[in-house]
């Protein structure tokens, strides 16, 4: 980002909480109308403004997915879920691998790949829409600024500072335009139980009028608590927000179940396999890719717990149980190099599998003492990616296993 660009979000931060600090605030109270835009000179004009710098930060980002099939299935399905407001959402679809959607105070949406890889269904990812619409449409960001009221001039400081610093101190510039970017959405999107919970019965109402499952609501937040469960990392198992980036949406029991009752008034039949392989299908060309982000983390028990859910179904086995193979290959636990070689094998007896499980398989194979078995996987490596960049590498362990055999 440009040092302009830096300058044209930081006063676009600065308009908003200069507006929040004045004494003469006026406050939106109302639900918002369809094309409705806030009165200027108000706080609520200068958070639109500022949400409108953070838009075009976020449009060129290069964490932005740019697949048209893909963005247009979400802003359709955005569309259908906002209704009459439709024509006042954009939506982008954002590689992140974290559990995340939101819906800013200018209607625009970021749709995070963490939340599309844990959706199993259209209707789970609806409701997720839904709930974030309905912040939109009750205008929670607005209502947020009240609280936030005595804290606006600690932030402009910050703010400001951080632009000095980027100019007299040559910080990471980009870095920076990061922490502001994610800090300004955290900020005013800590929404409190009462705006959760009215955004959760909107997203129902939302699913159950598209004739999607109502029960979808319970159903993804459930899993979602259940990955949190099987973290590696005792702060996440013992954190009820770790699902979300900001800690907006805690994942208590009592939530989930106000969804399920919330869901059997409103009547639901479940979902089937059929609507699970249709959505699958939608997302399958960005599965590796995403699942590949998900190793950042290293929290090994919460991905291990995604791909067991990601492979229910007996869909993409060769990516899953590849993936599975990589997770306790990089774990290194004891006893995980022969769970690696089992997932490994699994992965290579289907048409999915990647080609690096054969490289993995034949390097875990040669160390436990197959060599066997090690040089076919090197083999068969090297006869589906003859123009790999390691190939000299595999073709070295592979003659060094001939030499053993001889």
């Amino acid at each position: 980002m440009s040092r302009p660009d830096l300058s044209r979000l930081m006063a676009g931060a600065a308009s908003a909480l200069v507006l929040m600090a004045a004494s003469s605030t006026v406050w939106a109270t109302q639900v918002r109308a369809p094309g409705e835009q806030p009165a200027a000179n108000t706080a609520e004009a200068g958070l639109w403004g500022m949400s409108e710098e953070t838009e075009t930060y976020a449009r060129r980002r290069g964490d932005r997915n740019n697949d048209p099939a893909l963005n247009a299935y979400v802003s359709d399905l955005t569309c259908r879920v906002a209704g009459e407001h439709c024509k006042d959402i954009r939506v982008y679809v954002m590689d992140r691998p974290v559990f995340n959607a939101m819906a800013m105070p200018n209607g625009y949406v970021e749709v995070w790949s963490g939340l599309m890889l844990r959706a199993s269904t259209e209707d789970e990812l609806a409701f997720v829409l839904g709930h974030e619409v309905g912040h939109f449409l009750e205008e929670h960001s607005f209502e947020r600024l009240r609280t936030l009221k005595n804290t606006s001039t600690a932030l402009l400081v910050f703010s400001l500072g951080a632009a000095t610093a980027g100019v007299y101190y040559q910080v990471d510039v980009s870095a920076l335009i990061d922490a502001v970017y994610l800090s300004s959405m955290a900020g005013y999107m800590g929404y409190n139980q009462s705006h959760e919970s009215q955004s959760d019965q909107m997203g129902l109402d939302m699913v159950h009028r598209l004739g999607l499952d109502a029960s979808a609501g319970a159903s993804i937040w459930g899993n979602v608590k259940a990955e949190t469960a099987a973290s590696s990392f005792r702060r996440v198992r013992n954190s009820e927000a770790s699902g979300s980036a900001f800690r907006t949406h805690p994942l208590t029991v009592e939530r989930i179940a106000a969804l399920s009752t919330q869901a059997k008034a409103l009547g639901f039949s479940g979902t089937d396999a059929d609507d699970r392989k249709r959505y699958r299908a939608i997302i399958r060309p960005h599965l590796a890719g995403w699942i590949e982000d998900e190793h950042r983390h290293r929290d090994f028990g919460r991905l291990l717990h995604l791909l067991d859910r990601l492979g229910a179904d007996g869909e993409d086995l060769g990516l899953v149980n590849y993936h599975k193979g990589e997770v306790y290959r990089r774990r290194r636990e004891e006893g995980d190099d022969l769970l690696a070689v089992t997932a490994y094998r699994a992965a290579v007896a289907h048409a999915d599998v990647p080609v690096a499980a054969y490289r993995e398989l034949g390097a875990l194979e040669a160390r436990t003492g197959n060599t066997g078995a090690a040089r076919e996987a090197l083999t068969q490596y090297i006869r589906l990616a003859p123009q790999a960049d390691d190939l000299w590498i595999v073709e070295e362990q592979l003659s060094r296993l001939e030499g053993d055999k001889a």
